[in-house]
């Protein structure tokens, strides 16, 4: 490849990197839409109850839902979005929790829990946060691309548990 052709690649690649870098009050650039779908989500709610049992609802604010986060037989779909919590305990430990995690009851509210339209629940058995629960972040994919929190540039922040 010559200089010339290697100075016009370079140019393209860095205005393209350009709208995924450049920050401003519309997600994570000029690029974000487009390269990530502007899909956004924030929590709804975390909270521990009387049993140390953890609940987590998070929710779409900005693009679509009606992602699957497993097969369903019922509907004919295949899953298109991977979702997951990790927790984060007192003691700084952490234990990651996928959707299909058994013991937890985890559900999307469309396609009889199988997908997620606007909220997305995760409850932990009893006893889950005997150790305290402090801080959970999330963190969700699909085939394009990723899911940021609410209006910023981050995929999976730390978030305190109320």
């Amino acid at each position: 490849m010559g200089k010339s052709n290697s100075f016009v690649f370079v140019s393209i690649l860095l205005m393209t990197m350009a709208g995924c870098m450049s920050s401003s009050n519309n997600g994570c650039g000029e690029g974000y839409e487009e390269m990530y779908g502007g899909y956004e989500y924030g929590f709804n709610s975390t909270s521990v109850d009387a049993q140390n049992s953890l609940q987590v609802k998070v929710e779409i604010v900005k693009g679509g839902g009606g992602w699957w986060l497993e097969e369903s037989e019922t509907y004919q779909e295949s899953q298109t979005l991977w979702a997951d919590i990790t927790v984060k305990f007192s003691d700084g430990t952490t234990e990651e929790i996928s959707f299909k995690r058994s013991n937890w009851n985890n559900f999307g509210d469309g396609g009889s829990g199988s997908s997620w339209n606007k909220i997305l629940t995760f409850n932990s058995p009893d006893g889950f946060c005997d150790s305290g629960c402090e801080e959970v972040q999330f963190s969700g994919s699909f085939e394009y691309g990723i899911m940021y929190y609410d209006g910023t540039c981050y995929s999976s922040p730390w978030v305190d548990i109320d």
